[in-house]
């Protein structure tokens, strides 16, 4: 008997714990979105429930037809994935396209074109409002290209920012996207993070939010025999960079994975994109069987969604490096908010980003290494709290001052947003 009642004691605590843990809140789920996810000829519940399950909540379809997009908003309602819808038809009759499928509970939105020239925006632009007059609801969708691609002729531009400033004032789109692979063979592309300092500022200083993309697939997955681009031209916009050499990249590391979200979430992204899902070193091989990166990427989003309390919606303040060496175009960190004393890294070093969301302010610190642990040195104020990757909240004063940051990962810290004057 006094075992029982010991027993009820116990779970009574445990339970009266849990219910009392202070916990994030969240505004919703972060966007997540597959490229190459499901193929027409695999639509179905089951396959549209795979994507759910690694954390995509959105799909781009690509097929050949209207009736085909159908059957796919059909099935990827039921699993719970909304479509960026892509056919023929789209463009040879946008208003009766449009028209079908604008009141269909899991259409996302329009898919019209992947890293344009400037020659093409006024078509696109044209396009898109055609869409639009006939769907106020959802909004058109193109991918632009990164800043490596600038000495190759494809903006059309003098530079990047006359590029994207062009198209962003004649297409209406709720937000920016850009496609940058970061790891290559081995480090980071030096010229990844003057990309993520331009679009951060455009989002600091217009408001103009951006969707940033995660390499999910190792570049050997193409080849000429399964129709895909060769190697060469996926890695021709490196070239500029090492010209003697050839990138691999092979299967993506869990830290690789994190480092690229969490560095864009860092810097404000308010959506993230897979690129891609099938064949070797994908999430999903050429069967659509899940693989080791499926299970790596699925550990990660949903990580980003217990934390999407942080990102989404988040005003960014501002974002710095430390380290003995910073990456070219980025600011040297120095600040430190109020409620912080002391930050100090050892390692090569951080991103560290102050995110206002609401009532609450985040101290972001990401390490930018995703091959060794970083050392963490930090003392706060009594009003700060540690965020978990769960979501969990505890008094940072709970912990000791030195900690370690994982490769590639993230540590987070929260305190009331100041009042403004």
């Amino acid at each position: 008997m006094k075992n029982i009642i010991v027993l009820v004691i116990c779970v009574v605590v445990a339970v009266g714990q849990a219910i009392s843990q202070e916990r994030l809140k969240s505004k919703g789920m972060i966007p997540v979105m597959s490229w190459g996810g499901i193929s027409e000829s695999e639509v179905s519940v089951a396959n549209y429930k795979k994507l759910k399950d690694v954390g995509v909540n959105i799909d781009i379809a690509f097929f050949s037809n209207a009736d085909a997009i159908a059957s796919a908003l059909d099935a990827g309602g039921i699993a719970g994935i909304k479509l960026m819808i892509s056919c023929p038809k789209l463009k040879s009759d946008p208003e009766k396209t449009a028209t079908r499928f604008k009141n269909h509970s899991s259409l996302e939105g329009y898919y019209l074109a992947d890293e344009p020239g400037k020659s093409q925006f006024q078509e696109l632009a044209d396009w898109a409002k055609r869409l639009k007059a006939v769907d106020q609801k959802h909004y058109s969708f193109v991918n632009l290209y990164p800043n490596i691609n600038s000495n190759q002729g494809k903006f059309g531009t003098k530079d990047y920012k006359e590029y994207i400033d062009t198209f962003d004032n004649l297409f209406p789109a709720p937000f920016l996207s850009f496609d940058f692979y970061p790891v290559v063979d081995g480090a980071v592309h030096p010229r990844w993070y003057e990309n993520m300092e331009f679009f951060a500022k455009k989002y600091m200083t217009e408001n103009r939010p951006f969707w940033a993309f995660a390499l999910t697939t190792s570049y050997l997955a193409y080849s000429n025999d399964s129709g895909q681009p060769t190697l060469n031209d996926f890695y021709q916009l490196y070239k500029t960079y090492k010209p003697e050499k050839t990138f691999v990249h092979d299967i993506p590391t869990l830290a690789e994975l994190r480092l690229q979200i969490y560095v864009n979430l860092a810097y404000g992204a308010q959506g993230i994109e897979y690129w891609s899902f099938r064949g070797f070193g994908s999430p999903l091989d050429a069967q659509g069987k899940r693989t080791v990166v499926y299970d790596r990427l699925q550990k990660v989003s949903n990580e980003i969604q217990y934390l999407s309390g942080v990102f989404l919606g988040a005003k960014v303040i501002s974002v710095a490096h430390t380290g003995l060496n910073i990456p070219n175009e980025t600011m040297r960190f120095y600040q430190l908010p109020s409620p912080v004393k002391l930050l100090e890294t050892v390692g090569e070093g951080a991103v560290v980003s102050v995110l206002e969301n609401g009532v609450n302010t985040f101290l972001i610190v990401v390490n930018r290494d995703f091959k060794n642990t970083m050392k963490l040195i930090i003392n706060t104020d009594e009003t700060v709290k540690k965020v978990l990757k769960d979501g969990t909240l505890i008094s940072a004063s709970e912990y000791a001052n030195a900690t370690e940051v994982e490769p590639g990962d993230i540590a987070i810290y929260m305190f009331p947003t100041s009042p403004k004057n």
